[in-house]
């Protein structure tokens, strides 16, 4: 997170304690943002409509108000933000917020971090990376800058409470139907085809890059091969039932990235070992649902959480930290 410095005009008697933008493509993460901050009695402007399919109208204009008149600005960015009908309008009035009020009434939030981003916003201001952060992390930041422009948490009392308990029990049953959903598991599946791809780009680059001799490929059996030297890594994909992705037993669903000492061979190749390769340990990657029920992984047995778009960069770093245990002679070589 990049932070500036700028104060900012507090307003006397703000409309609204958040104002919220976004593409309706985010809305799901709109919501959650919403309701997250709504528990703690901030006044949240959000608004949901099919921004990108809506005409200029007088009306459009009166959207611009709320974004004038907000304690805290949060855009939750990613292309063509600020380029749709709605969007647009209400670039205009942040923009202006900033400018009058100072750039410490901005939340800015990168969902994509390969966008291109607005001319007006500064380097040195907030680049909130969603991916790095998450949801709870970024709820916390936007009640330290409301805090910082005069608003105030509120204690949740009975009702907040109650609010709570029944969104709650909303995302539990939405994340057990979700466990279940034909077309959900089929986004979950073209996920894990585009992370395999992904890892042969990522070996290309480091390859390229730093002069290392990654080789990747398909396996036996559906597995996914990355090794280098004497060290392998396979990958799998662990779905006992066809409709149901959750991890309870004994059906636990996973994705597995197995360490080995030795050379496993990929699809079509004839190896003859002397030593079978040596299994070292196996990271799990369990399916899980983000609160704007999105896919999410959880790392088993560990309060870790994995963005899709970021799971084949952290697999790799796995690989990378067994090839240089290898390299320091901390990983038993096989007999050849």
């Amino acid at each position: 997170m990049n932070m500036a410095t700028a104060a900012a005009t507090p307003i006397a008697a703000p409309t609204y304690d958040v104002a919220i933008s976004f593409l309706f493509h985010d809305q799901r993460t709109a919501q959650a943002l919403h309701d997250e901050l709504a528990t703690s009695g901030l006044k949240v402007f959000f608004f949901p409509r099919r921004q990108e399919e809506l005409a200029g109208t007088n009306g459009m204009e009166s959207m611009r108000t709320p974004f004038l008149g907000a304690r805290v600005n949060v855009v939750l960015f990613r292309k063509p933000w600020g380029e749709t009908p709605w969007t647009r309008v209400e670039d205009t009035a942040i923009s202006e917020r900033c400018f009058k009020g100072g750039w410490s009434t901005l939340m800015f939030v990168q969902l994509d971090k390969t966008s291109t981003l607005p001319g007006w916003l500064p380097p040195t201001h907030v680049r909130f990376s969603f991916d790095d952060y998450g949801l709870t992390q970024l709820v916390g930041a936007i009640k330290l800058r409301v805090q910082e422009q005069g608003g105030v948490i509120k204690r949740v009392d009975a009702i907040g409470k109650a609010e709570a308990v029944r969104r709650e029990a909303d995302y539990l049953a939405d994340r057990d139907r979700l466990m279940r959903d034909a077309r959900w598991i089929g986004e979950l599946q073209r996920s894990i085809h585009e992370m395999m791809d992904e890892f042969v780009r990522l070996a290309s680059e480091i390859n390229a890059s730093q002069g290392l001799d990654i080789v990747v490929g398909p396996g036996n059996y559906g597995m996914t091969i990355i090794r280098s030297g004497y060290v392998s890594m396979a990958i799998g994909w662990q779905q006992p039932i066809m409709n149901y992705v959750g991890d309870s037993d004994p059906y636990e669903c996973h994705l597995w990235a197995a360490e080995y000492s030795g050379t496993l061979p990929l699809h079509g190749e004839n190896r003859w070992y002397v030593e079978q390769p040596k299994k070292l340990r196996q990271h799990k990657f369990k399916v899980d649902v983000a609160r704007d029920r999105g896919l999410m992984w959880r790392a088993s047995g560990k309060n870790e959480y994995v963005q899709p778009s970021e799971l084949a960069d952290c697999i790799m770093r796995l690989f990378l930290d067994l090839l240089d245990r290898a390299n320091q002679g901390k990983v038993d070589r096989p007999h050849l």
